[in-house]
């Protein structure tokens, strides 16, 4: 977790590589629900070892909520 604009909090997801690479990937509440939702995670531990596709359609969804 870490505060973002205003103090907002945001959900930090670290994606790892095969190679070693690390991506930090900045997700607002309402991404960070549907990410814990289509994990079926109680909280954030619950996501390690998620594929990250399940992060990228959580970000799809919520950018298309504004379509």
């Amino acid at each position: 977790m870490a505060a973002a604009h205003e103090g907002v909090a945001e959900l930090i997801v670290d994606l790892l590589f095969d190679n070693g690479g690390i991506s930090k990937v900045s997700l607002d509440a309402h991404t960070s629900k549907l990410l814990m939702d289509a994990c079926a995670a109680e909280g954030p531990d619950d996501l390690i070892g998620q594929n990250w596709e399940k992060v990228r359609d959580a970000l799809s969804q919520s950018y298309n909520r504004y379509i």
